[in-house]
């Protein structure tokens, strides 16, 4: 899935609308990320477009993933 691609699925006009509307989590050589959409928290990583960590009804659920993602990485 292209960049385009994954923003649009996730109702917003560009990538860079996307990035601009994310919060930062965690930062290595990946990005990880929460942003709100119309299908609730998506916690994401910038280099696997399509294959996302989930949405989640709070920002907290979804920034919990991530963590809970990274801490199993180790």
């Amino acid at each position: 899935m292209t960049k385009t691609q994954f923003a649009h699925k996730n109702c917003f006009s560009s990538y860079q609308e996307l990035i601009e509307s994310s919060t930062v989590v965690f930062k290595d050589t990946l990005t990880w990320l929460v942003t709100r959409t119309e299908y609730g928290f998506l916690a994401w990583v910038n280099n696997s477009l399509d294959k996302p960590l989930g949405y989640f009804d709070t920002f907290d659920l979804a920034r919990q993933e991530i963590i809970d993602a990274l801490t199993l990485d180790l």
